[in-house]
């Protein structure tokens, strides 16, 4: 009786687990912000604005998962009036108002209207309550942060905090202008071998060539010893291939830029065990939009050599024939990508996701023909 007893009552728990989250944030669609002021000074509350789309996945996210735990839902009702902006006219006017080009956007304002608190992106639980406490915190918000550091604040404890800040709220050109004051010229670059300063450049440093990309690129042995190989090379193989990405589809002549040179240099120049593989890319890139030919011929020098095997030679054709489609007029070097394209229908296990590529390229070169 007693273990019938214990086996009902631990089945209740899990039910109650399972379906005991049975609250969500009150959230009306698309209604003027002068009512939901209105509202907000009625009640005595702070305003929660989310700017998001039925067809945005992240943005579901926040709605079927987050704002229907009951503890979030609660903390929210409680202290917010919330409206959901999705479309219409309301929402694009108040998108230019609060600078808002991307979703999902949380905005925390006060019932006047003025901007407390940003938030961009998916996140857990534990993170959107840490978030809007945040913006609830006077001192310590968002608008709070950009004043402190208006005024002259240049501790290192407040700017690693304000970066956060401002990573959190999607703001990256004031993002990266911090972390530019951060690592300035003066930094000690020893100093990046303390865990306070390693997670910051392991969180927020994007370039290879900055001045602290290329100290942890060039020490990272000693790096290796500090933090492990696989987190060290893993930071770095992200910094490389989020350049990589940027030139390869890039829609300005890679050639031009300062970075992208450097990052040639650099590639050129050390015995990385995956810089071959980057160059392969970044080589043929100094004459995109410049010299298409030499771009390609380039290309097939790389393929001549067998440099890229196997599934990686595939990824490869296919990326530089879609570049070439893309972007250039030559018909001489849209006749390289169809090759490419063909080579690749001979080897690859599924043509039919490969065939619309080929299409794409013989129209562009019947549409120059003409």
């Amino acid at each position: 009786m007693t273990k019938r007893w214990l086996l009902l009552l631990l089945t209740a728990c899990l039910l109650t687990g399972a379906y005991g989250q049975n609250r969500s944030v009150n959230l009306p669609k698309n209604i003027p912000l002068p009512d939901v002021l209105k509202k907000a000074k009625k009640q005595k509350k702070f305003v929660l604005l989310d700017f998001g789309s039925p067809r945005c996945s992240p943005c579901l996210f926040i709605k079927n998962h987050i704002f229907t735990i009951d503890s979030i839902a609660d903390f929210i009702n409680e202290r917010f009036v919330s409206v959901d902006y999705t479309e219409g006219p309301e929402k694009k006017r108040l998108s230019k108002i609060y600078g808002v080009y991307t979703e999902p956007v949380l905005l925390i304002c006060d019932a006047q209207g003025k901007l407390m608190h940003r938030m961009e992106g998916k996140c857990t639980p534990g993170e959107m309550m840490s978030r809007l406490r945040q913006g609830l915190d006077v001192k310590n918000n968002l608008i709070a942060q950009d004043a402190k550091y208006a005024n002259g604040n240049r501790e290192a404890e407040f700017l690693i905090s304000y970066i956060e800040t401002l990573h959190i709220a999607g703001l990256r050109a004031q993002r990266d202008s911090v972390l530019r004051n951060i690592f300035s010229p003066t930094f000690d670059m020893e100093t990046l071998k303390t865990p306070e300063y390693w997670n910051v450049f392991l969180r927020y440093n994007e370039s290879p060539v900055s001045r602290e990309g290329c100290y942890v690129f060039s020490h990272r042995e000693e790096f290796y010893k500090l933090f492990g190989e696989k987190v060290v090379n893993g930071k770095i193989d992200n910094m490389f291939n989020g350049k990589l990405r940027t030139y390869t589809y890039g829609q300005t002549p890679p050639i031009e830029s300062k970075e992208y040179r450097d990052i040639l240099t650099c590639l050129q120049n050390t015995d990385y065990p995956k810089s071959t593989e980057w160059l392969i890319y970044l080589m043929p890139a100094q004459y995109k939009f410049k010299d298409w030919m030499s771009m390609v011929k380039a290309i097939d020098h790389a393929l001549d050599f067998n440099i890229p095997k196997g599934k990686a030679k595939e990824t490869y054709m296919i990326m530089m024939s879609r570049q070439i489609c893309w972007y250039s007029d030559c018909h001489e070097a849209l006749t390289y990508a169809l090759k490419w394209i063909d080579r690749v229908l001979e080897t690859t296990a599924d043509p039919s996701k490969i065939q619309s590529e080929r299409e794409q390229i013989i129209q562009k070169m019947n549409e120059l023909k003409q």
